[in-house]
């Protein structure tokens, strides 16, 4: 291994993580000189009569070059690599260019519908992979052609993905330029701004613990560095010493807001040692820089297990994408960009390597021509593959398909066929056919997986100590899994966690930053390692800065990946009404997430209940929603569901209950309701009024077919949740249920809610859906 020039952190040194309060002096009457930490979670030691206010201007950070602009390597510095190597990156970074130029033309003749160039960035991306090794975790945006090239992406799988037809990764379903290669640990293209950001760090947690040589690398812009998202991400890395690596290319421009408008400050680099992050900024046009920084960098993360920040500087030659007129807004003139090009990576490393006599005009030119040759190939071989069977456009959205999806999948198939001269048959592989057969076991909603009988032997618990019961038996089962949140290690606010990081230790059982989206982002990045992810969010209402990394990525990941990615993920959350939460504290939000599909979401009645879903929860292949009723948490339950099974069990995911059998109306509900429901079927019993009461259990997937049953029984249904009436999911299954059991309805279907209004606090009595406003419905639904 050659040395590394010292040049590297001495540019730097005196802004990787120092406190400038340091500098500070007491003032001469009489302030404290000791030398104790005043405060926690500062480094200041003194005290000063000196007001003054720091805005980081009085240190800037130094830009790391070795390699001029005319190719010039600096005196006593030797290349990391091989004059071959070198070559080689060469030969990647003309590639690249190539690749660009054609698929540009093939944008521009219609041929695909979009692409993104790298133009002006070849070194940012090629340098930094060959510094990597290949078992770090790269989480790429939409600038790392190079990195996947590195890594050994091919002109066809190039041409695949961008065309979308049957050979592509990910089956089609990803925008152009969103290339994943799993199996060489590149992630699938992230086309959110910055959401992959925050997922680095929980991977790079995961090597951490693993004693992993190995590191997680998210790859961003200085656009995404403003999302709220990366910013988190930092500070998660940091908290817990992340093995992660924080690439910024800062190339002037997020579309067409330019850096001046972007941030104030001395860059992305200025942020680093606001999270005691060790940070370097480095010329992102001087290939051997960016790959001496990225490989000392990865060494120093290993070593020091901490996370690294690099800026790399660059230009951004091209248009945003094609849906982009830079010229429209970009505030350099034409000959200003011809000297940024000038300066680019290809002209300088072209420069070095004649010097050596290892490249000439001849050589890229014939590079250029085999480069261009290829892709133009690869394009015409795309364009004769057919796209994907319309099958693939249900799979991978869950590990195996729900009843819903089977039945949406077999219509989609059967009804194309009828419609054929309304759609492009011969595009897509398979519909040349009949449709294929379709499985009634398959469409029914009864779960496809059911769990060995619960032990006989129960313990009287409050759900609060059931879930807790659960969470101990998960992370004792289970080595690689890790539960982590707002106060978690403390015990949560609801004491759920109570003694488990005693038990467990302080590297399972995690108190995380109070930043939901990073809490959610790093799950991500846990399950992408193989760790079963277990995240608290303090509250449900406080879940939706969560939302963009819950719908958008982990709900999303298998699908994009298709198949491969997140899905040890449970989300645990308190929901619904305490009797003085509020509008904060009081939300029930499980109709937002049913949306979306690929999450699965649960809300338990009572203890039984939430231990047993709460463990299959964990141990579900897919994403989970766990939402924990907060009134039941220390409510006195009688009866059975009192009644907690002594050890490991698990409750099959999505198989409704018939709590109460009755014959004249069907009541169904979830969570705190079901002792409403149960009340109010008490008082119209006392009027002759027989009630089924049905817990759904599980949201999504939910039981149909039991409530469906029920319902051709006794005619009638009423279903009653929290939430607000619109768009609630009780419309979901009023829609469903009319069309299976309309011949059978003897009056309509009926919804008690909550009112669509936010949720009061002076009224909370009337806002609820009381037994006494379920046993009205009941009433008149029998005398309709």
């Amino acid at each position: 291994m050659r040395r590394t020039p010292a040049i590297l952190w001495s540019c730097a040194k005196q802004n990787f993580g120092r406190n400038h309060l340091r500098s500070l002096r007491p003032h001469s009457f009489g302030f404290s000189t000791d030398t104790h930490l005043l405060w926690k979670g500062v480094q200041s030691t003194s005290f000063s009569g000196h007001l003054e206010f720091k805005d980081g201007s009085e240190s800037t950070f130094p830009v790391f070059q070795v390699l001029n602009s005319r190719g010039e390597l600096q005196d006593g510095v030797d290349l990391p690599f091989s004059l071959e190597e070198g070559v080689q990156m060469m030969e990647l970074m003309v590639k690249s260019k190539v690749y660009d130029d054609v698929l540009l033309t093939m944008q521009r003749q219609g041929r695909i519908s979009f692409y993104c160039t790298n133009y002006g960035e070849e070194a940012t991306s090629v340098g930094t992979a060959a510094a990597l090794q290949p078992q770090d975790m790269i989480w790429p945006q939409y600038r790392e052609l190079g990195a996947f090239l590195w890594r050994g992406l091919t002109a066809q799988e190039i041409a695949d993905q961008n065309i979308g037809n049957e050979g592509d990764r990910s089956k089609g379903r990803n925008l152009q330029v969103h290339y994943c290669m799993l199996e060489k640990n590149m992630q699938t293209v992230h086309a959110v701004l910055g959401t992959q950001v925050p997922q680095a760090p929980g991977a790079g947690y995961a090597y951490k613990l693993d004693g992993e040589d190995r590191v997680s690398v998210a790859y961003f812009g200085d656009g995404a560095a403003s999302e709220g998202d990366a910013l988190t991400a930092l500070n998660f890395a940091s908290v817990y010493g992340s093995q992660t690596l924080f690439i910024v290319r800062n190339n002037g421009y997020s579309i067409s807001t330019g850096v001046e408008d972007q941030y104030r400050g001395d860059g992305i680099a200025a942020r680093g040692p606001a999270f005691a992050i060790p940070t370097v900024r480095v010329d992102g046009n001087d290939l051997v820089a960016v790959f001496l920084a990225t490989q000392e960098a990865r060494k120093r993360s290993i070593e020091n297990k901490q996370p690294i920040l690099l800026e790399l500087m660059t230009y951004r030659v091209g248009d945003h994408t094609t849906s982009d007129d830079s010229s429209a807004y970009r505030k350099e003139d034409k000959e200003e960009i011809k000297q940024y090009q000038s300066l680019g990576p290809i002209p300088r490393w072209r420069a070095f390597l004649e010097s050596k006599g290892m490249w000439s005009d001849e050589k890229e030119k014939a590079i250029a021509s085999a480069a261009r040759d290829e892709m133009l190939q690869a394009m015409k071989s795309g364009e004769t593959k057919k796209k994907p069977p319309l099958r693939e456009l249900f799979t991978d959205v869950y590990t195996d398909l729900p009843w819903h999806l089977e039945e949406q999948a077999a219509y989609a198939e059967k009804h194309c066929r009828e419609y054929s001269s309304d759609y492009k048959m011969s595009a897509y592989r398979g519909l040349d056919g009949p449709a294929p057969a379709t499985s009634p076991q398959r469409i029914a909603s009864a779960p496809r997986h059911i769990p060995p009988a619960p032990p006989k032997e129960t313990q009287e618990m409050t759900m609060v100590q059931a879930i807790n019961d659960a969470l101990s038996v998960a992370l004792a089962s289970s080595e690689r899994s890790v539960l982590f949140g707002e106060d978690v290690g403390f015990g949560g606010v609801f004491r759920c966690s109570v003694g488990l990081r005693e038990k467990f230790g302080e590297h399972r059982v995690m108190n995380a930053p109070v930043a939901e989206q990073a809490i959610a982002g790093f799950a991500v990045g846990l399950s992408v390692a193989g760790y079963k992810a277990i995240a608290e969010m303090q509250f449900a209402d406080y879940i939706f800065p969560a939302f963009d990394q819950i719908v958008n990525e982990i709900a999303k990941y298998r699908y994009r990946n298709a198949g491969g990615g997140a899905g040890n993920i449970t989300i645990r959350a308190p929901c619904s009404a305490v009797g003085h939460g509020s509008m904060y504290h009081s939300q029930s939000v499980e109709s937002y997430f049913a949306h979306c599909p690929g999450l699965k979401i649960i809300i338990p009645r009572g203890p039984k209940q939430a231990k047993g879903l709460l463990l299959a929860a964990i141990r579900d292949p897919d994403p989970v929603l766990f939402f924990e009723p907060k009134v039941l948490y220390r409510a006195k339950i009688e009866g059975p569901d009192s009644q907690v099974p002594v050890g490991d069990y698990e409750l099959p995911i999505g198989q409704a209950e018939v709590v109460q059998e009755g014959k004249d109306v069907t009541l169904v509900g979830w969570g705190s309701q079901i002792g409403r429901l149960q009340a109010a079927a008490a008082r119209a019993a006392a009027d002759g009024i027989s009630c089924e009461v049905i817990d759904l259990q599980t949201i999504i997937p939910w039981d149909v077919d039991t409530v469906q049953a029920s319902v051709q029984k006794t005619g009638r249904l009423i279903i009653a949740h929290e939430a607000p009436q619109t768009n609630g999911f009780g419309a979901e299954i009023s829609a469903k249920i009319q069309e299976r059991c309309f011949l059978h309805l003897q009056s309509p279907i009926q919804r008690v809610c909550g009112y669509d209004t936010h949720f009061p606090y002076a009224w909370e009595e009337f806002y609820v859906p009381s037994p006494a406003r379920v046993l009205d419905a009941i009433k008149a639904s029998v005398a309709y």
